[in-house]
């Protein structure tokens, strides 16, 4: 009843306030038009906003950030010249400086590399000088900047398009590395990655010591050691670490990006992509080589390496994929990081090229268990094929440099670590740390044996997963299909595979031959039974230098496979001659469809 004698009042109300309305409108043309000015330019102002505003496209950011796609930048920016009129005067002094900037790069690489550029055709002929011309490259290419250090590296992965010698000379660049560098912004680093006030209230609980120097040098980053106290770590951050369980103080590496570098990296690649196109203008039958293509790959390598987040990522996933107890394989622990900092675990450990290279040791090689190295051997084999058929999360910088071994882990995951003999007399100690203190360089040695007390139980440790490949689906039934079709001597179809994985299979002069040379190789490859008689990096080296003759441009993620397992097969023979990579691969391609 309420709500009933409630509605007339409310209408005469209603009629009464429209009246007064109109009345008002009809009274006031003045504030009429006034209204209506600002209506019209609140209108304008909002579809102004709406046409010239930034548009976010999430697209990108949902995709898998581990496939080897061209950098797509997520915002788009939009401005009417209006906008651009406003801020002219600091966009010219930008570009300005940014145009200084670049002339004045230009100049220094052109005087280090045009010199290499005229002194080429000498060396080409004199071989006396050929050597000392490749070691004037290096230097140069190391000299020249983080971005041209990684650009060698990288073109050693790019069989199918550099020559074998290239390669190989590009690939001591993996193993190079710059002086040392004093930690100076220690406290600013710790405050960084940990939070702002950690430095004043945890640093001196947390951190036993930190060396000032660095451990490790590297053309981004560089690394240093620290010991930290596991509780009062644990307590500093609240997070706790099951895989301190037992430890009372913990060793951890501390990687810094340089300073500067993305900028120095944005710098040399304008130019670079600025050079490639005017060689292209001046010389267009290299378009067949699709240079800018394979610039934009590097550049999209590179900048994810910049980033540290992405290796901090990646480590995380490595160590939930491989639980080190079963499988033998270890990742570093991630304990924080940022954009330019990961704080992680110091992995003791050998460098796996000095236990190959210790086969040459004839006083070692007598001491030598056969059943350790092949056990070594399949760890390395079982965890490469456990990344590409398994996990589809493949380390795509698999050179000796980040792969370390080590012995004897406990249950408790305590190190129990022997990486030599036992000193007999103590003057042996003694000259083995007076050669430390001189920063003497020796060579470690490895005890192998089949003692119940020194049961050697090897442990793989893989570092620097700032470059990881993951296929799309397509690519990783096709990967899958190329590796059945060499295990079951289809080398026809293999041809064919890899026309499909190329970038542009247009560029190749005559598929049917290329296929007819690829199924050739697979013949003659499968006659062989074990990795010695084999020979694997052999086999691939031909096959990338037929499918660089037949301008086949294989995509970079297939590439950084298959040189993974190059790099297998590399230590893998030298530990086990009858280790069978094809016989290893079996169950993970004929059980898959």
């Amino acid at each position: 009843m309420l709500s009933l004698r409630l509605v007339g009042p409310l209408r005469a109300g209603s009629s009464f306030l429209a009246r007064r309305s109109i009345t008002t409108y009809v009274a006031s043309p003045g504030r009429a038009s006034i209204r209506l000015r600002l209506l019209a330019a609140a209108s304008g102002a909002g579809l102004y906003t709406a046409l010239h505003l930034k548009r976010v496209h999430c697209e990108a950011l949902l995709e898998d950030p581990w496939l080897l796609t061209p950098h797509v930048n997520p915002i788009l920016e939009k401005r009417s010249i209006i906008i651009n009129f406003v801020y002219l005067p600091w966009y010219l002094i930008c570009r300005s400086w940014i145009l200084l900037r670049r002339i004045t790069r230009c100049l220094a690489l052109a005087i280090r590399f045009v010199p290499l550029a005229i002194t080429y055709p000498l060396a080409y002929r004199v071989h006396s000088l050929h050597e000392l011309w490749w070691a004037w490259v290096l230097y140069t290419i190391q000299s020249s900047g983080p971005t041209f250090i990684k650009l060698g590296q990288w073109a050693s992965t790019r069989r199918d398009i550099f020559s074998k010698e290239f390669c190989d000379r590009m690939s001591i660049l993996h193993t190079k590395t710059r002086r040392q560098r004093y930690f100076r912004d220690c406290d600013k680093v710790l405050d960084e990655v940990f939070g702002e006030g950690f430095v004043k209230n945890h640093k001196d609980d947390v951190f036993v010591r930190i060396e000032p120097y660095s451990i490790g040098s590297g053309c981004i980053a560089q690394v240093y050691k620290g010991t930290v106290n596991v509780d009062a770590l644990e307590r500093a951050i609240g997070k706790k670490f099951p895989q301190f369980n037992g430890y009372v103080e913990r060793e951890v590496a501390i990687k810094v990006a340089e300073n500067g570098v993305e900028e120095q990296i944005n710098l040399d690649l304008s130019i670079l992509r600025n050079a490639t196109s005017l060689v292209l203008k001046l010389m267009p039958s290299l378009s067949y080589l699709e240079p800018l293509s394979a610039l934009a790959q590097f550049e999209m390598v590179l900048r994810r390496q910049v980033d540290l987040r992405n290796e901090a990522r990646a480590l995380q996933r490595f160590s939930e994929n491989f639980d080190h107890k079963k499988t033998g394989v270890k990742f570093p622990t991630v304990i924080g990081y940022t954009k330019n900092i990961i704080v992680e675990t110091f992995e003791h450990g050998m460098y796996i090229n000095r236990l190959v290279a210790e086969d040459n040791d004839p006083q070692l090689a007598t001491r030598q268990s056969p059943k350790v190295r092949r056990r070594i051997a399949l760890l390395g084999a079982r965890a490469l094929l456990k990344m590409i058929f398994v996990d589809n999360f493949v380390h795509g910088d698999l050179h000796p440099g980040n792969i370390l071994i080590r012995f004897n882990e406990d249950d408790q995951g305590l190190p129990g670590v022997h990486n030599a003999p036992p000193k007999e007399t103590i003057f042996e100690q003694l000259l083995e740390q007076i050669r430390n203190w001189l920063g003497w360089r020796t060579t470690p040695r490895v005890r192998f044996t089949d003692s119940p007390e020194l049961a050697d139980e090897p442990t793989l440790v893989m570092l620097d997963t700032g470059i990881v490949v993951s296929e799309t689906e397509k690519n990783l039934r096709n990967l899958k299909a190329l590796f059945r079709a060499i295990l079951q001597k289809q080398g026809y179809k293999a041809g064919e595979l890899l026309l499909s994985h190329a970038e542009n299979s247009r560029n190749c002069r005559d598929p049917h031959e290329f296929c007819l040379q690829v199924d050739r190789l697979v013949e003659k490859a499968m006659k062989e039974r074990s990795l010695r008689s084999l020979n694997i990096s052999a086999l691939l080296s031909e096959m990338f230098s037929l499918v660089a003759a037949h301008r086949v441009y294989l995509d970079s993620s297939f590439t950084s496979v298959v040189l993974s397992v190059m790099v297998l097969e590399g230590f893998g023979r030298s530990l086990d001659p009858d280790l069978d990579l094809f016989q290893c691969a079996r169950p993970y391609l004929l059980n898959m469809v």
